[in-house]
């Protein structure tokens, strides 16, 4: 009996030896399979790391303009960086470097610097007639920002004309005038059509400049009276008025007013707030005004424009004393004005 019971241990104990060295053998496979399979994954991922993008042939575009540059880089799948910058002898827009060159052979998807010129460097005041004034703020960052200088808008005047609401009509310095000691552009825009008769208020006490300003968007002519004072409180206030509160005016009427100026003042030239009135002669289809004042800062032209006949303008500005204006039709000299 206890022979039978070793027999059966002994048979047990061969049995589970023989399918533990079979399960061992088994997973050592398993672990070989894996790591082959690791090793081939590693393989392969080094050897397309190693070659990476397809390389191309950087193709040229300096001399360009910028929209055609990036569409070629585009097809060689390559990548634009933009880099503006101010040339004299460029347009703008055009591609004048480029980095790597012409011919460089890179992989996709690689980065071509490209050097694009925003146009000559802008040392006069340019013309604005016909923009906004959100152009002439825009641009004006644009291009004094990155020369180092800063120009704004100065005063904004609004008159009524023919022009669209909002058009520039006039500026002041006019254009072409050297940047070099400008620091405001004082902008004339119009407000579309405006009824010509209107009812004065009483302007005895409030500043003549101000007035004067006021009326000139109403195409009102102004005439100006000084009276020595000594409170220097009432210096360059208005006294009195002709006509009188509420009387009913209309465009290229006078209206004279009486101005207090300390005696040290009133023998000093003074810069006046201005309006200018023509009508263009009737018999004209169409003709081209220029006017053009003189004063003793210099000569500034303050409209330029294509009118047709029976049109009446009404151009509003700043001058000194002793002021001459000049109206060109149709590049001919046509009449010539004196204001005090």
């Amino acid at each position: 009996m206890k022979q039978g019971f070793f027999s059966y241990f002994q048979l047990f104990k061969d049995r589970v030896a023989s399918s533990s060295r079979l399960l061992l053998r088994n997973v050592v496979i398993l672990i070989v399979i894996f790591v082959c399979a690791a090793l081939a994954v590693a393989f392969g991922t080094f050897l397309v790391m190693r070659r990476g993008q397809p390389e191309v042939a950087v193709p040229k575009v300096t001399g360009n303009d910028l929209i055609e540059s990036l569409i070629i880089l585009q097809k060689k799948n390559l990548r634009a960086v933009i880099d503006p910058r101010y040339f004299s002898d460029y347009p703008k827009n055009t591609v004048v470097e480029q980095e790597p060159k012409p011919g460089s052979i890179v992989r996709e998807k690689k980065d071509i610097k490209l050097i694009v010129s925003k146009g000559p460097i802008i040392s006069i005041v340019e013309d604005y007639t016909g923009m906004t004034i959100t152009f002439v703020q825009n641009r004006l960052q644009e291009i004094f920002s990155f020369q180092g200088k800063t120009i704004r808008i100065g005063n904004v005047t609004y008159v009524a004309s023919e022009y669209a609401e909002g058009t520039i009509v006039g500026q002041f310095p006019p254009p072409n005038t050297p940047i070099t000691n400008v620091d405001t552009i004082d902008l004339i825009i119009s407000k579309g059509r405006e009824i010509h008769l209107f009812q004065l208020k009483d302007y005895t006490g409030e500043k003549v400049e101000v007035v004067m300003q006021e009326l000139a968007l109403r195409g009102v002519l102004v005439h100006v009276i000084t009276e020595e004072i000594l409170d220097p409180s009432m210096n360059g206030l208005i006294i009195s008025q002709d006509p009188l509160p509420e009387t009913v005016v209309r465009r290229n009427d006078t209206v004279t007013f009486n101005v207090g100026y300390l005696p040290s003042e009133e023998e000093k030239e003074k810069l006046y707030a201005r309006v200018l009135n023509f009508d263009v002669p009737p018999d004209l289809e169409e003709a081209s005004i220029r006017i053009v004042v003189k004063d003793r800062i210099g000569e500034r032209e303050i409209y330029n424009a294509d009118n047709t006949g029976g049109d009446t303008i009404s151009v509003p500005f700043k001058s000194y004393s002793n002021t001459t204006v000049y109206i060109y039709v149709d590049n001919g000299l046509f009449e010539m004005r004196k204001m005090e």
